[in-house]
């Protein structure tokens, strides 16, 4: 084993464990009567995702990478995305003691698969240890979707007079007027050749931006209250011809997680809270965002602008290549967005941003390790969100990573910031 490959094996080891504590600190916060009943039609139950990402993880490393039988073949169906598979049927999964010791189970496995395999084999998944990158970055993203859930849940027991609203008392901003970065555009390299990132960051190329402005920050409550006020869910001349139809069969009137329209409480993590009229709004679709522009007589970026930004503002991630900066909001640290009171330059963490981009393949996509994770969703019907939000995990703020829903999904932590075309 040369010395390289046993400081990428220690790498890798120090990141399953880390990312693996906080994932069982989250299955101790929920709630044993929901961790097997589903709460949206979007998600399985929330136990699954536990379930799920132990399976991911043995499937990948040790059935795909290595070729060796799995720990319970009934179990690794049982977790498994797959259409025979369907979300009603997750709820036959073990108990809380069933899932923690099937996580350990096949968490065993993987640690050992990793001491023993040769990362300079040819095999793509044993290369630069692919398999078990791809589970911890896998673990990460479902971390999210657990936080996504358990707000999910709050909203359910507040539904049910569960919770007690806090009667809070709208405060004023305290933010500047909204300031805009101006960027010359040109020549940029979009995607990346690395080997341990999704298959739809790559293969890099060369494409050209047009000069642009992008907002210093993303929308922020006492802004999307302004929206609210003025009319911006009954204004038809602001929607989309597909989202002013969603807007009636759903009679919406405020974000995902607001208490109602007038943007004073909102769910959270365990219960409600006050909202701060400066951090940033989440809960919001795609055809909410594109109305906001519209009333605002801006636009959303694509996400090529995004990227385009990130770049020069950073490196490998949008604040660069050092240590995260005091102002990114990341990592699930306080159960909701920070309000924006430092001055940044960074476009990670917070809320995702809304791209007015569809999700569609780069120049020289290749699926893999399966086509399910993206090429089954480069239909057109996506559209992207980049940068991360206050519950995504370090490795998936990179400038290149590519988030992606349909328009009128907003259960999960997405916002905006807005775009200009810049005239010269």
């Amino acid at each position: 084993m040369t010395e390289r490959e046993r400081r990428r094996k220690a790498q890798l080891r120090e990141a399953l464990i880390s990312v693996r504590q906080r994932t069982l600190a989250l299955l101790e916060s929920v709630p044993d009567d929901y961790l097997r009943r589903r709460v949206h039609a979007f998600y399985s139950p929330i136990g699954w995702h536990f379930g799920h990402v132990g399976r991911t993880e043995e499937y990948w490393v040790c059935g795909q990478a290595l070729g060796t039988a799995l720990v319970d073949d009934h179990l690794s169906w049982r977790f498994a995305d797959v259409s025979d598979n369907p979300k009603d049927d997750r709820v036959d999964i073990p108990d809380r003691a069933g899932i923690l010791e099937y996580l350990a189970q096949t968490r065993a496995r993987v640690l050992e698969a990793l001491e023993s395999a040769d990362f300079s084999e040819s095999n793509p998944y044993l290369a630069e240890g692919y398999a078990w990158n791809f589970a911890i970055e896998h673990e990460c993203q479902h971390q999210e979707t657990i936080y996504e859930m358990l707000y999910l849940i709050q909203q359910d027991r507040w539904k049910n007079g569960e919770l007690a609203v806090s009667n809070c008392l709208p405060e004023p901003s305290a933010l500047p007027p909204l300031e805009w970065e101006e960027f010359a555009g040109g020549e940029c390299t979009f995607g990346t050749n690395e080997r341990c990132v999704y298959d739809n960051e790559g293969s890099a190329f060369q494409g050209f931006v047009e000069p642009f402005r992008l907002a210093k920050r993303p929308v922020v409550v006492d802004e999307w209250r302004q929206f609210v006020a003025d009319g911006g869910y009954q204004r038809q001349e602001l929607w989309s011809e597909s989202g002013w139809r969603w807007v009636l069969a759903g009679s919406v009137t405020a974000p995902q997680y607001w208490i109602d329209e007038r943007g004073v409480e909102t769910i959270t993590v365990e219960s409600v809270r006050c909202l701060d009229a400066d951090e940033p709004v989440l809960g919001i679709s795609h055809y909410e965002a594109e109305a906001y522009a519209n009333w605002f007589g801006a636009r959303l970026p694509t996400e090529f602008e995004w990227e385009f930004a990130a770049r020069h503002l950073g490196g490998r991630f949008p604040w660069g290549d050092g240590p995260v900066p005091v102002d990114v909001d990341y990592g699930g640290l306080v159960g909701h967005p920070r309000k924006l009171d430092l001055p940044s330059n960074s476009l990670a963490g917070g809320v995702w941003d809304w791209t007015s981009s569809p999700f569609l393949p780069y120049p020289g996509f290749r699926a893999f390790p399966y086509d399910g994770y993206s090429k089954d969703h480069m239909d057109g019907g996506h559209f992207v969100c980049r940068g991360g939000s206050w519950a995504t995990a370090l490795p998936i703020l990179r400038s290149t990573f590519r988030n992606w829903y349909v328009p009128s999904y907003r259960q999960g932590f997405l916002g905006f910031r807005l775009a200009r075309h810049l005239f010269r």
